[in-house]
C-alpha cells in the first residue's frame, strides 16, 4: 500500500478547513489531479475507500472560483445524508429531489441561476424535466464538475442498471462541462469501458483502488434446509466477535423469518426492507448505527450510505444475484481494519429463488403489450383495491399465466416509460411524452435479462468454487495480481482447509455418483427435467420404457431432493445445463460427457455435493414389464 499523499495548495487549505483532514488516502490524489486537469475520470473504489471526497473536494475548490458541480447519485435518503453533512461543514449545497416541495425546487433553480451554489445534488430521473435542463444551460459556462456517483447504473452489462442512467449521456455532450467524473464501488473492465462510452468520454483516465480488503475473511457454508440455515445463522450471529452483524436476504419474506429466527433466539435484532414505512426504516437504522441491535437482517434496500464501522460479520442468508452486490454488501464489514467474517450460506436450491425473482423482473415484451391494451380498453381492470386483487384480476387475462411478482414489475416499468399513469383511483394507460420519458426498449430488456442470468450464474460458481474465494472474486473485477487461479490468500475457507490437511476435492463414491449421472443424462439427449431423471437415477420411477437403461438406478438410495441438487452442483460446474423455458430439460455440456468417460477427473472441478448425502431411502418399486425403448 502505498504512502498517503499530502495535496498543495488550495486543496490543502480546503481539505483541512473544511473536511477537517490533513492527507489524502491513497488513489484520492491522483484521481483529484486528473479530475481538476479535465480528464474524463472512471475510479472504481470499494465502499468506505472515500470516493465521495474525490469529488466533494474539488467541487468546494472550484466553487470559490464561481463554479458549480451537479453530483448525480440514484438514492435521495443519501443525497440527503451527503447534502446535511455538507451544510453542517459550511458549504453552499442542495438537494433537488422529489422530496422537496414545488416551492423549494424553484427556489433552489433559481439560487442555481444566482450562484448561490456550490453543489447540486439530483436524481437521474430529474434530467427528464426540459426544465431542469434549460436550468443548467442558462450557466452552461459556470458548470465545473460533473460527478456521477454509483456510475455503473449507466451500463446494460452493470449489476444494476437503471434505464434512466441512460439519459445522462446525452445530457453531457449537450451541457459540455469542463470536468466529468465517473465513482462506483463495482466495475468490472467491461462495465468501466461502458461507463465511458456511455458518458462520451474520450481517452477517460480509470482508476481501480483497494478492491482487496484483507482484514475480510471469505467463507460459504453449505447447508441444508430452512430450518438448519437458521439455525446457523443464529450461530454465526451469536458468536461473532464484538460489534454487530447485518444479515442478506434475498425477499422480504426471508428477511422477516430470519429476524424472527433471531428474536427467538434472545437477540435485538431488527428488519428492514422496503416494504416498511420510512419511520420505520429510520428507527431501524439509527438503532443499528447506535449499537441498541446485534444484527440487522435486510434486503438490499438497506447499506448504501451507512458507514458503520464494527460490523463483525457479515452474513448472506441467501445467495445473491451478483458478485458485484455480493462484494459490495459484504464489503460493509469490517471498516475499521479489524478481522470480520463475510459467510455465504448456500443450499443447491437456492439459485432457484434468484433465477424466478429474475424471470419476474423482466417480464416479455408479450405481456407488458398485453397489459398496456388491457388497461387501456378496459379501465376498470386498473382501479385499486385491496392488495393483490389488481394482480389476480390482470392474470387470467395475460399470455403464459404469469406470476403476481411479474405483474408488478410489468406496472412499475409501464409507469416508469410514461405508459401508465399511477392515479389516485388506480392505473391509467396513457400515451408517453417523447420529450419526458425514454422509450421502452424490450428487446434491451431481453439484454438485460441475459445480463443477469450470467451474473447468476458467475455467483453459483463462486459458491461451488474450491480454490480461494479472494481469487475468485478479485479477478473477477479485473485484478491483475489475482489473475493466477492458483493463488492463495491463506484467508478464506477453503485456503484454511488446504493448510489445515481438510480434504476440498471429492472422494472415489462421490466421483463415481457424479460419473453415473451424466451417463443417465448424456443418454436421454436432453429430454426430460430435472424431477424425472431424478426418478430415474433413484429407480424409484415405474416407468417402463426405462426398465433396460443401464443408468437406471445409478443413485439408487439417494432422495430425489440430493439428486435435483446434485444436478444443480453440476449445472454450477458447467457439466450439465438446462434449457430455456417454463418447463427445462437438462442435457450434458461437452465438458460434462468428458468427465462421465473419464477423460476430466471430476475431482478436480469443485463440485459441492449435497449436504443430504443421500441418506434418505427410497421405496423400492414394483415389477413393471419390459418396454422396448
Amino acid at each position: 500500500m502505498t504512502a498517503a499523499v499530502a495535496v498543495p495548495g488550495a486543496l490543502d487549505r480546503v481539505l483541512l478547513s473544511v473536511f477537517g483532514f490533513d492527507r489524502l488516502r491513497p488513489g484520492q490524489a491522483e484521481i483529484i489531479a486528473d479530475v481538476f486537469d479535465g480528464h474524463g475520470v472512471v475510479a472504481v473504489m470499494p465502499t468506505g475507500a472515500g470516493k465521495s471526497l474525490c469529488y466533494q473536494l474539488p467541487a468546494v475548490v472550484l466553487g470559490e472560483r464561481g463554479g458549480i458541480t451537479l453530483v448525480v447519485s440514484p438514492l435521495i435518503a443519501l443525497i440527503k445524508d451527503q447534502v446535511d453533512a455538507l451544510v453542517a461543514r459550511g458549504v453552499a449545497a442542495a438537494a433537488l429531489t422529489s422530496a422537496a416541495s414545488p416551492e423549494e425546487q424553484r427556489a433552489i433553480l433559481d439560487g442555481l441561476r444566482a450562484g448561490k451554489h456550490t453543489l447540486i445534488y439530483v436524481a437521474p430521473e430529474r434530467f427528464r424535466s426540459p426544465r431542469f435542463v434549460d436550468a443548467l444551460e442558462s450557466v452552461q459556462d459556470r458548470l465545473a464538475l460533473i460527478a456521477i456517483d454509483e456510475a455503473h447504473c449507466i451500463s446494460e452489462w452493470g449489476h444494476d442498471f437503471r434505464p434512466d442512467y441512460r439519459q445522462l449521456g446525452n445530457a453531457v455532450r449537450r451541457l459540455k462541462p469542463a470536468r466529468l467524473a465517473a465513482f462506483t464501488a463495482t466495475a468490472t473492465p467491461e462495465v468501466r469501458r461502458d461507463i465511458a462510452d456511455q458518458l462520451a468520454m474520450s481517452s477517460p483516465r480509470i482508476h481501480v483502488r483497494g478492491f482487496d480488503r484483507p482484514n475480510l475473511h471469505y467463507a460459504v457454508e453449505p447447508v441444508g434446509g430452512a430450518a438448519e440455515k437458521s439455525a446457523r445463522l443464529v450461530e454465526l450471529v451469536r458468536l461473532r466477535e464484538g460489534g454487530a452483524a447485518l444479515v442478506y436476504a434475498a425477499t422480504r419474506k426471508n428477511a422477516e423469518l430470519h429476524a424472527s429466527a433471531l428474536t427467538r433466539a434472545g437477540m435485538r435484532a431488527g428488519v428492514y426492507h422496503a416494504g416498511l414505512g420510512d419511520g420505520d426504516r429510520t428507527r431501524v437504522q439509527e438503532a443499528f448505527m447506535t449499537g441498541k441491535l446485534d444484527a440487522v437482517v435486510a434486503t438490499n434496500a438497506f447499506g448504501m450510505g451507512v458507514d458503520k464501522s464494527d460490523i463483525r460479520v457479515v452474513i448472506h442468508a441467501d445467495l445473491p444475484r451478483s458478485p458485484e452486490a455480493y462484494y459490495q454488501e459484504a464489503g460493509r464489514g469490517g471498516r475499521d481494519g479489524k478481522p470480520t467474517k463475510c459467510v455465504l450460506m448456500f443450499n443447491h436450491g437456492d439459485g432457484r429463488l434468484q433465477e424466478f425473482l429474475i424471470d419476474a423482473s423482466y417480464p416479455s415484451a408479450e405481456v407488458l403489450r398485453a397489459v398496456w391494451k388491457l388497461l387501456r380498453e378496459t379501465p376498470a381492470f386498473g382501479r385499486h383495491d385491496e392488495d393483490g386483487a389488481l394482480e389476480g384480476r390482470l392474470k387470467g387475462k395475460l399470455p403464459g399465466d404469469p406470476h403476481a411478482s411479474t405483474i408488478g414489475s410489468t406496472l412499475r416499468i409501464l409507469e416508469r416509460h410514461g405508459l401508465l399513469r399511477n392515479d389516485q383511483g388506480g392505473w391509467v394507460a396513457v400515451r408517453p411524452d417523447p420529450e419526458v420519458y425514454p422509450p421502452l426498449d424490450v428487446e434491451s430488456l431481453a439484454r438485460r435479462a441475459e445480463v443477469e442470468r450470467s451474473k447468476l450464474k458467475t455467483m453459483m460458481d463462486y459458491a461451488y468454487w474450491s480454490g480461494c474465494r479472494r481469487q475468485f472474486v478479485l479477478d473477477y473485477f479485473g485484478d491483475a495480481e489475482w489473475s493466477d487461479r492458483g493463488k492463495r490468500c491463506g484467508a478464506c475457507d477453503s485456503c484454511e482447509a488446504i493448510a489445515h490437511g481438510r480434504p476440498t476435492g471429492l472422494g472415489e463414491a462421490e466421483v463415481k455418483a457424479i460419473r453415473g449421472l451424466l451417463l443417465l443424462v448424456g443418454s436421454l439427449n436432453g429430454r426430460f427435467g430435472r424431477t424425472k431423471l431424478a426418478a430415474i437415477a433413484n429407480a424409484s420411477d415405474d416407468d417402463a420404457r426405462f426398465d433396460e437403461l443401464p443408468e437406471r438406478g445409478c443413485l439408487r438410495g439417494w432422495s430425489a431432493r440430493d439428486i435435483m441438487d446434485l444436478l444443480r452442483a453440476l449445472e454450477g460446474a458447467g457439466l450439465v445445463e438446462a434449457s430455456r423455458g417454463e418447463y427445462p430439460t437438462i442435457d450434458t455440456t461437452k465438458k460434462g460427457d468428458q468427465v462421465a468417460v473419464g477423460r476430466i477427473d471430476a475431482a478436480e472441478l469443485g463440485v459441492r455435493m449435497p449436504t443430504g448425502g443421500g441418506k434418505k431411502r427410497t421405496r423400492a418399486p414394483k415389477k413393471r414389464a419390459k418396454f422396448d425403448r
